[in-house]
């Protein structure tokens, strides 16, 4: 079986454990969890490739995630539809790190279930483009194109 390392990439409270629980789990807790360095899931997405999922604790400290990046096969960025701060985080890292656009990417705007919350704008939806061509408006919470954005990963890399 061929193991991938797949990179969560975002701002602190945008949802990215909260997906890989409803990936890996199929699960959703309403409890705020911060990570703390890095989590480390795993699931198999087919007979002969396993996912090992790096959930990076939010992106707001100095460079504090470079090392975890290495060997990565693949990056799924995470901005939340509720707040495009955290779209202007993304684009640091990528300033930071542009080596990241030449991985397998896709972007997932998370917590699209908060119609009434959403603050996104069509400028953003463009430079979310830029980041990655894969765009998907995800839930969490309900699961919503959660599996399809993972799936849809798995099939950029093979």
């Amino acid at each position: 079986m061929i193991s991938k390392k797949v990179c969560m990439i975002g701002r602190f409270a945008v949802g990215k454990t909260s997906l890989v629980d409803r990936f890996v789990k199929n699960h959703f807790s309403e409890k705020y969890q911060t990570t703390v360095g890095v989590s480390i899931a795993t699931k198999i997405i087919d007979p002969s490739t396993k996912f090992v999922i790096w959930d990076i604790a939010g992106f707001e400290q100095d460079s504090h995630y470079k090392p975890y990046l290495r060997g990565a096969h693949a990056i799924i960025y995470v901005v939340d539809a509720t707040e495009p701060e955290s779209l202007h985080t993304l684009n640091d890292i990528i300033k930071d790190s542009p080596e990241l656009l030449e991985l397998p990417a896709v972007c997932f705007i998370n917590k699209a279930d908060l119609v009434d919350d959403i603050k996104w704008q069509d400028a953003f939806t463009e430079q979310v483009r830029a980041i990655s061509k894969q765009n998907f408006w995800t839930s969490a919470k309900s699961g919503e194109n959660v599996a399809h954005g993972f799936e849809t990963l798995a099939h950029l890399l093979l």
